[in-house]
């Protein structure tokens, strides 16, 4: 996962003052209500299926994902990019290419940022998006599920990949797959450099406003913990609290987790505890510049069906930073799915690449006494100044899909590896 250094910052344009913030009290308020997201989530998951590749490893020909790959992967970003108050994103047919070349590459050979020319089916277009990927074991849409959980990271707790794709810089994107699920079979999700500015002040997963209890679930949010991100405000040596009504759950904190999409990015893991439908948690963070407080409200979506989908979900995203305006919910209509372009698109190099990743040795946060909190530091600071994301394998997902198929599926893509 590609670290966001000094000398690379530039990639991640701010946009400060460019959008109108909203927040009341000094806590962030969500836009969207409980039947909005509930829509979303449901009709944007009616169709996850990942569509045909072309790519064949004794070949070595990169091939092309088919309709619908890639509009179903993008769909899933903009997704959970829509319940924290993130603007959508849009694909671009030249990623598309890039990571498509980078998937071959992962395909033969297994997972990597830093293919070598002795690789097989190596080329240097893909070689060179390897490091500016976010890379999988499993196909590109099951895949992003796993990026948002990121419980497992090779390189240490840091939720890179979640903070990527979270990220203000954000966009345009570009996805690539190769395989049926199952051996010699990998996927890329190519989004470092981006030109996206949304300049907002901080954003958490889960965020503020509604969140379905089912996006717990699919990202096993409570085991792999909760985040938060900021360009502007040092998390460094943050602290954090999170209230039940006038319950105070203890947690584990971890900070300085590594500059993967946003400068700064802290964890804050349930001890004991799991999220409840119809409760509220209040997380209030201390030790920073700027104080930061905001509620989560679980809403269990189980009684949302897809017969809802024919309506608009509008408005913006629940953010934990400042909302923006202007930005309101994609509309709905049918499965939800947003478009996206399937030429396959010229095929160009990307610019440098990233060192090795190097593993930090930081210790992890430790969990006071019920309510305490004490703050750790993150287990990984991995430098890598051209690189995509670097996770291992996780379990299954139980968040619920709308077809028994869809459901097996997913259980093996959670076998999965992703770097």
């Amino acid at each position: 996962m590609k670290r966001q250094t000094t000398g690379r910052r530039r990639a991640l344009s701010l946009g400060a003052g460019a959008l109108v913030l909203l927040a009341i009290g000094g806590v962030a308020a969500a836009a969207n209500s409980a039947d909005d997201v509930c829509r979303r989530w449901v009709c944007d998951r009616a169709d996850m299926s990942e569509g045909v590749s072309t790519g064949d490893v004794t070949t070595c020909a990169p091939g092309d994902l088919l309709p619908p790959g890639r509009p179903n992967a993008l769909k899933l970003v903009n997704l959970y990019r829509f319940l924290t108050g993130m603007p959508a994103v849009t694909e671009d047919p030249t990623f598309d290419t890039n990571a498509q070349a980078c998937a071959i590459i992962q395909a033969a050979n297994g997972l990597s940022h830093t293919p070598t020319a002795t690789d097989a089916c190596y080329n240097a277009t893909g070689a060179a998006a390897s490091n500016r990927s976010s890379i999988c074991g499993g196909q590109a849409v099951g895949c992003i599920d796993l990026y948002m959980d990121d419980s497992a990271n090779a390189t240490g707790l840091n939720f890179g990949h979640r903070t990527w794709i979270l990220a203000n810089s954000l966009g345009p994107v570009g996805f690539g797959s190769v395989g049926t699920g199952r051996t010699m079979t990998a996927s890329c999700f190519y989004q470092v450099g981006g030109t996206g500015k949304a300049g907002v002040a901080y954003v958490g997963w889960p965020p503020a406003g509604p969140v379905p209890l089912q996006a717990f679930t699919a990202t096993e949010l409570d085991k792999s913990g909760w985040s938060l991100q900021s360009d502007t405000i040092d998390l460094s040596n943050a602290t954090a609290t999170v209230m039940d009504g006038t319950t105070s759950e203890p947690v584990t904190v971890s900070t300085k987790l590594g500059s993967y999409g946003a400068k700064y990015a802290m964890g804050i893991t349930p001890s004991g505890w799991s999220s409840l439908p119809g409760h509220s948690y209040t997380v209030t963070i201390g030790g920073t510049s700027t104080p930061i407080s905001y509620t989560v409200q679980v809403v269990d979506c189980s009684g949302t069906t897809t017969s809802s989908c024919a309506q608009s979900a509008t408005g913006q995203g629940g953010s934990s930073g400042a909302i923006s305006t202007g930005t309101g919910g994609a509309s709905s209509t049918g499965t939800g799915g947003s478009s996206s372009s399937t030429g396959t698109g010229g095929s160009s190099s990307s610019t440098g690449a990233g060192g090795n990743p190097s593993r930090g040795t930081g210790g992890a946060g430790t969990t006071g006494a019920a309510g305490a909190v004490t703050t750790g530091t993150g287990a990984s600071a991995m430098t890598s100044p051209g690189s995509g994301c670097s996770c291992a394998s996780v379990e299954a997902s139980h968040g619920p899909l709308a077809f028994v198929v869809l459901l097996l599926l997913a259980l093996v893509l959670r076998r999965r590896k992703i770097l």
